[in-house]
């Protein structure tokens, strides 16, 4: 049986999880020996730690389906690796079962990468009984974790006040390595002219992301154009939203890319969507990776008038806040600041301080976190 320093466990493909290849690569380039475990659609684009230090993937065949199949079928390919870590990291609650019960038979610790409030999810609202076993098994699994990880100082706050963790949470933001901006191909993808005006959005595509409005706020700017970069389970409802409100020749639906990609399309856009509605404490206090893309590809953003995010554009001025409920003449009022010229200069200059947030001035910690676990 191969021997390692960490294992990271992810119901996910490696090569768009943005979380667990960061981690991985960094702990790799910290000298550390690794392991994920994970679906691995690019093998090629996980398998170095990006310094040259290696990254070994164990892929998962992820059989897809509805999330129980998916969970147990993780659970029973994590049973059956010949690998015996020091440290086991379960890099959401999806994974934290199969992370668990390798962490238990290696009798090693256990780190649990609390990415959301999956105690209160978005997606969930109106579903109370598939909510409460989501929280219910949450709890459950908290039981055998010794060190719970959190995207977000509000979320520390929260979540060590509702579970009563005798230590509070390790706060890691979900931001990127530092990169300059550069020449990307997103418009060509698009279809579209150099001079027409383009909003990106990233990540999954779910009721609540602010694409429905966005889509109504379209409908008063006939020259804006959108990209989409991601996928998920409201995709075909959304589609049909937009071709409803008569804007799908605007929207251009690119699919889920391999992380590595994800800045070079983000660096052709003029401005970035993290419209969240507040459907739920998970997306209420949501601080996600979108918005620290943005920044690093130096485009202003549009962002939900919600606790943390407010906090962030406060500090560094890269975009504009809309209100809440999302308001299409909104929207397109903050759409229009942030394309003309000089507050878009002073936006973009702000993006900046992305510098100082950047992944590598976080990892310092992260690893010094890792190292004390492993001792």
């Amino acid at each position: 049986m191969e021997s390692t320093d960490v294992l990271l466990i992810a119901l996910a493909d490696v090569s768009r999880d943005a979380r667990t290849l960061n981690l991985a690569r960094v702990l790799s380039a910290a000298g550390l020996s690794v392991v994920v475990h994970a679906a691995d659609s690019r093998t090629d684009a996980a398998s170095d730690a990006g310094s040259g230090a290696p990254l070994t993937v164990i892929p998962w065949s992820d059989p897809g389906g509805r999330a129980m199949r998916r969970w147990w079928s993780l659970r029973r390919s994590a049973s059956r690796l010949q690998v015996r870590p020091r440290l086991v990291i379960g890099m959401d609650l999806f994974a934290l079962a199969a992370a668990r019960a390798v962490a238990r038979r290696c009798n090693v610790r256990l780190l649990y990468d609390m990415r959301e409030l999956y105690f209160a999810l978005g997606p969930l609202g109106g579903r109370g009984l598939r909510q409460q076993i989501l929280a219910w098994h949450e709890r459950r699994m908290l039981a055998g974790v010794d060190r719970v990880v959190v995207s977000g100082e509000l979320d520390a706050d929260l979540v060590q006040q509702r579970f009563h963790l005798a230590q509070r949470p390790f706060v890691m933001l979900n931001t990127p390595p530092y990169r300059d901006v550069v020449t990307s191909d997103l418009r060509r993808r698009c279809g579209i002219a150099d001079d027409a005006p383009l909003a990106i959005y990233q990540g999954v595509v779910h009721h609540g992301r602010g694409l429905l409005p966005t889509f109504r706020a379209m409908q008063r700017m006939p020259e804006l154009h959108l990209a989409v970069v991601g996928d998920g389970p409201a995709e075909s409802a959304l589609r049909q939203a937009a071709a409803e409100l008569g804007v799908q020749q605007r929207v251009h639906w690119l699919g889920s890319v391999a992380y590595d990609r994800l800045h070079e399309l983000t660096c052709g856009a003029d401005v970035g969507l993290c419209l969240i509605e507040p459907l739920s404490l998970s997306y209420e206090y949501a601080l996600p990776n979108k918005v620290f893309e943005y920044m690093m590809a130096r485009i202003p953003a549009l962002v939900s008038d919600l606790p943390a995010l407010r906090e962030l554009v406060t500090r560094h001025p890269f975009g504009v806040i809309v209100d809440r409920s999302l308001p299409a003449d909104e929207i397109v009022a903050a759409l229009r600041q942030a394309l003309d010229v000089q507050p878009r200069a002073a936006m973009i200059s702000a993006c900046d301080g992305v510098r100082g947030l950047s992944y590598e001035n976080q990892s310092r910690q992260a690893v010094a976190l890792i190292r004390e676990l492993l001792a």
